[in-house]
């Protein structure tokens, strides 16, 4: 769930009385909480009410309540709303699976600077899932991802560099890259950090 804001207005106090009742394993009143605040058009809460119906513990998941609230507050231009829209249309979960309705919500949060969205809007260019593959501009979008830190994009893009794909080869780059991702325990970049240490070993005895 999104946090309040520091200076707490009755909704950022009434956002914070829901996220205290779902840390304390209270769903239902956390949902209470939400819905009222939601139906106020309040686009945090329209953001957190579609989380809690699509996973939170201890609620039966409602996948097409959780399409519908993330939508009401991706169309205010909350940026975690558009992105898990969008992947709720590239899974087809709550809705029916729908290539370009991801790609247009995974763009608005990678507009707003959202780095998730950023990484998977990046693969989609990548596959050229719903879209022409353009590995140049899958490199762009995991480079924006990357600088914020996302390991899945640094990973991602660490590959890009690795094989010459999208970018100019550059080993060195590429091995920055996979060891900052390892360091954030993404188990593929260190299997590839791993492999690079073995092979240089191998050439230096």
């Amino acid at each position: 769930m999104q946090a309040a804001n520091e200076q707490l207005s009755p909704e950022d106090q009434a956002l914070s009385e829901a996220a205290a009742a779902l840390d304390a394993g209270n769903g239902a009143r956390a949902l209470e909480i939400c819905k009222t605040l939601a139906e106020q058009g309040n686009a945090t809460a329209q953001y957190n009410l579609g989380v809690l119906y699509e996973r939170a513990a201890g609620l039966t998941p409602d996948y097409s309540q959780a399409v519908h609230w993330y939508t009401l507050a991706a169309e205010q231009n909350n940026a975690m709303a558009q992105y898990n829209l969008g992947v709720m249309y590239d899974l087809g979960r709550g809705v029916p699976q729908d290539n370009e309705k991801a790609l247009l919500w995974l763009g608005r949060a990678a507009s707003n600077g959202n780095a998730s969205a950023q990484t998977n809007l990046g693969v989609m260019y990548d596959n050229g899932q719903g879209v022409e593959q353009n590995v140049e501009k899958a490199a762009q979008l995991f480079q924006l991802a990357a600088v914020q830190g996302n390991a899945v994009a640094q990973c991602n893009l660490a590959s890009m560099y690795f094989y010459g794909v999208g970018v100019e080869q550059n080993f060195e780059q590429a091995l920055t890259l996979y060891v900052q991702s390892a360091e954030q325990g993404n188990a593929a970049a260190q299997a590839k950090v791993n492999e690079i240490i073995a092979a240089i070993d191998a050439e230096t005895k």
